[in-house]
């Protein structure tokens, strides 16, 4: 378990949907870490993409919850 400091579900959201609710979250949180519950399918892929684009990063994955982890860069 990482330690965090905010979660959100994000339910069944698909990739645009998830992926602008992370990028709020995360930029009114810099340097924080977001504990997500993402039960999309494709959530780890697209996570992993975002991160890769915005410099955030994925900290853990638990497929067997469908939590993420991630931790917003310093503005």
């Amino acid at each position: 378990m990482i330690e965090h400091h905010h979660e959100w579900n994000a339910g069944d959201l698909g990739c645009g949907e998830l992926v602008l609710g992370v990028r709020k979250r995360l930029r009114a949180h810099p340097g924080k870490v977001l504990k997500l519950t993402a039960l999309d399918t494709a959530a780890a892929i697209d996570l992993q993409a975002f991160c890769a684009m915005t410099h955030d990063e994925l900290l853990a994955v638990d497929a067997k919850t469908k939590n993420f982890w991630l931790r917003a860069r310093e503005k």
